[in-house]
């Protein structure tokens, strides 16, 4: 049985929602999947896959997984590594998916890991889950509230995936 590191950066929970259902889908499928969080202490012996996915903040991945993702990139360019992203634009304006797709192409440029695939799903505004500055910035904007992620897509897109990566 194939096993699979799924690592996630989240500050609201709404990319690990994501991460869970990708480790659900591709266990479904045979997989032997472990979801954790990037400031989690992990060993990444042993692994025949990695899935690393983050969620958006003023147009950069979480600080915590573009560390985990340097700090392990010599392993992630020698195994099967797909990456995704979570923002709210997603769900609000999928027109620019190039543009939050432009988030991942950074990390790629930064650490020289190429996944063979990018996941971009759509996030979640919950103003309870942040600060003060943080909602007022939102409510500036006007960023719709609601959750926005597609369970369907994500489960898609990890079938996909699963095979991309060689786990069955």
């Amino acid at each position: 049985m194939s096993k699979v590191l799924i690592v996630y950066g989240t500050k609201t929970g709404c990319t690990k929602g994501v991460a869970e259902e990708i480790g659900k889908t591709m266990t479904a499928l045979g997989a032997t999947a472990d979801v954790v969080a990037a400031v989690d202490e992990v060993d990444v012996a042993g692994y025949d896959a990695f899935v690393v996915g983050s969620g958006v903040r003023a147009g950069s991945w979480h600080g915590s997984v573009k560390k985990w993702v340097a700090e392990n990139a010599e392993t992630l360019k020698s195994v099967p590594t797909a990456f995704f992203t979570t923002c709210l634009t997603m769900g609000t304006e999928p027109e620019k998916a190039p543009e939050v797709r432009s988030y991942t192409d950074k990390l790629i440029e930064d650490t020289g890991v190429r996944p063979v695939d990018i996941g971009l799903f759509a996030g979640m505004n919950d103003p309870s889950a942040f600060n003060l500055p943080e909602r007022l910035v939102l409510k500036a904007i006007k960023a719709p509230q609601g959750d926005f992620r597609d369970y369907e897509a994500v489960a898609a897109w990890s079938q996909e995936v699963t095979g991309k990566l060689g786990l069955v």
